[in-house]
């Protein structure tokens, strides 16, 4: 393309933009009241959109859980310990609750609380199953993420209500806390009683030596999942009831609702006036 192509096609460029400018001025008065329009509506659905506030907590999993002792199993002894179901180590125990933090089951024991389901789903009608009702809980008001970075993962909750979303937020944490001190005091004592059945079996000294050692071991969880309500997860920043809603951003709907505005009122007066041009050139 030669420089008097490149010329010829910035004129007529120019000339669209002019006609353009032509065009919306000659029907300002179209192109203002549709922008009024839309941006009335705009203002109508911020204000009456219902506000929603976002709760916060910050966990961390526990360093001990007092699982590190019994990954160095190995022989007769290692073998013992996976039929008692021992062996899982720190990091596997680490990694297992962290998949119970982010699954359904937990949701589901959550969202079926007494705290949880009749205000949930007190404004539906019908009221919806236990199955939709997580379902819609998970997409629409529960968030969890997890920097592996910082070794942090932070659950949100959104709500109306700025109070319930606070409670939702550290009950779930709490919740999630349970359920793991539970499966392990239920798993610590199934383990310790199955361990001291089998030393009744033996009299090899250095068997009943590492029986010992990992019975000691199921205690120590044992006890630590007795005693300590962060068993699995340490909340390092805590829900607080938030003043500030997360939505509806209401300036921004209105601004929106302006450009929209501008924009349809801008389209109408073109095709108008194309086709105002439209039928001039087949009448002559």
């Amino acid at each position: 393309m030669n420089s008097t192509q490149h010329v010829s096609t910035s004129q007529e460029d120019e000339i669209d933009l002019v006609a353009l400018w032509q065009t919306a001025w000659s029907h300002k008065t179209l192109i203002a009241i549709t922008t009024a329009i839309c941006t009335g509506i705009a203002i109508v659905l911020a204000l009456t959109a219902t506000p929603i506030f976002r709760a916060i907590v910050v966990v961390t999993p526990v360093k001990d859980t007092g699982m590190g002792g019994e990954g160095g199993l190995s022989g007769d002894l290692g073998g013992l310990a996976s039929l008692a179901g021992i062996g899982l180590g720190e990091t596997g125990a680490k990694l297992e609750n962290q998949a119970i933090l982010v699954s359904r089951g937990l949701v589901e024991e959550f969202v079926k609380s007494k705290d949880v389901f009749p205000i949930f789903t007190a404004a539906a009608q019908p009221q919806p199953s236990l199955w939709i009702a997580v379902e819609k809980f998970r997409h629409a008001v529960l968030d969890i993420e997890e920097d592996k970075l910082k070794g942090t993962t932070t659950i949100t909750m959104d709500w109306p209500d700025p109070h319930v979303a606070a409670r939702w937020a550290n009950g779930f944490v709490a919740l999630a806390n349970n359920l793991v001190r539970q499966r392990a005091i239920r798993d610590s004592t199934r383990e310790i009683a199955y361990l001291n059945e089998q030393l009744q079996k033996t009299n090899e000294l250095e068997v009943r030596k590492g029986m010992y050692n990992l019975i000691e071991a199921q205690t120590k969880t044992l006890m630590l999942a007795n005693g300590r309500d962060e068993y699995a997860y340490t909340v390092v920043d805590p829900a607080v009831v938030a003043d500030v809603r997360v939505s509806p951003r209401r300036t921004l709907m209105a601004l929106s609702g302006v450009v929209i505005g501008l924009f349809i009122g801008t389209f109408i007066a073109w095709l108008r006036d194309k086709t105002a041009r439209h039928k001039r050139s087949t009448q002559h």
